[in-house]
């Protein structure tokens, strides 16, 4: 028993040398780091793409080593001052005064001398632009409802700061691809935009834009009495239309139709298009004249029906006088 004893006590000294001797040899480690630029001057702007990590080999003790490993939002970066920059290309050494390490002291940069590691970067004027939005968002009411105008977006155009020669080749901003179905009431939507063509080095007024949408309930409204005129060149003691005014019934959005009446519709045949077509009756063309600002035709209005559908051109039969009298 007490052999055992000895032997297990023996093996937890040997273990606790082993780890005593480990931790104090130095011991090296390859990573991927973050590299961070600083104090560059407002009037300049990078007009590469400078990648985002580069690889480096770190020394340290193990447990340093190891406790940087299993942190993931450890600080270890290369950071590079850009307060001496000038325009056009440069080429930069990416050395142990550029790496920052808060948080282990004892950790060291090591460079290879046999491949040092540099940085190649294009400086450029910095320009701010107004580039337009571009929608990717897509819209659709439910059964029974409408969107009674084209969605508003805001802004408009989104402030981008950057380099002269990356700006100008931006044509526009692109939303993120998104569907809203079965709308049923007006709403503002908040949309991200898509960065994913534009620079890393590109920076943006904003994230997000907003899309007003006026949805509203359809339902259909009648307006008896609506005058149907005969235009162009005609006797008009000759020829006359019968009937002579028609009930029209416009399907659309409700504050829409609630805001129509009788003057903004219009109904009206072309004299010679009963000769054209060879018949006696034809169906008005209905317009809607003189509609609020905020009425989008299109959108708004759904379907417009004639009650009755045609009408008959009639000609006034004109009595001829007997000359034998």
């Amino acid at each position: 028993m007490g052999n055992i004893v000895l032997k297990i006590t023996a093996l937890v000294f040997a273990i606790a040398l082993w780890f005593l001797v480990v931790s104090q040899k130095d011991f090296q480690l390859s990573i991927d780091v973050p590299l961070n630029f600083i104090k560059l001057n407002e009037s300049i702007a990078i007009a590469s793409k400078p990648p985002s990590t580069v690889p480096i080999t770190i020394e340290g003790k193990s447990w340093d080593l190891i406790r940087l490993q299993h942190q993931s939002n450890h600080s270890v970066a290369m950071v590079v001052d850009l307060q001496d920059a000038e325009i056009g290309e440069t080429r930069i050494h990416l050395g142990a005064s550029n790496f920052t390490a808060p948080g282990y002291p004892n950790i060291r940069y090591i460079e290879n001398d046999n491949q040092p590691l540099y940085l190649d970067i294009e400086f450029d004027v910095r320009i701010v632009r107004s580039i337009p939005i571009k929608s990717n968002v897509n819209f659709n009411a439910d059964q029974g409802y409408l969107i009674a105008a084209p969605p508003k977006i805001k802004p408009e155009e989104l402030k981008v700061s950057g380099a002269r020669n990356a700006l100008t080749r931006i044509i526009e901003i692109p939303t993120q691809s998104v569907n809203y179905d079965t709308l049923r009431h007006s709403d503002e939507f908040s949309v991200p935009l898509d960065f994913s063509n534009l620079s890393s080095v590109v920076r943006a007024e904003d994230s997000t834009v907003n899309f007003s949408v006026d949805v509203q309930k359809m339902k259909t409204k009648n307006f008896n009495g609506i005058p149907v005129k005969l235009i162009g060149h005609y006797d008009r003691k000759l020829y006359s239309l019968k009937p002579d005014s028609l009930s029209v019934e416009i399907t659309g959005g409700t504050s829409v139709l609630d805001s129509l009446n009788k003057e903004n519709i219009d109904l009206f045949i072309e004299f010679h298009q009963f000769a054209i077509e060879d018949v006696d009756s034809l169906s008005p063309t209905p317009r809607l004249l003189n509609l609020p600002p905020h009425i989008h035709r299109e959108m708004s209005i759904k379907g417009i029906q004639l009650k009755p559908e045609k009408v008959k051109l009639y000609k006034k039969e004109i009595a001829v006088e007997d000359s034998t009298k």
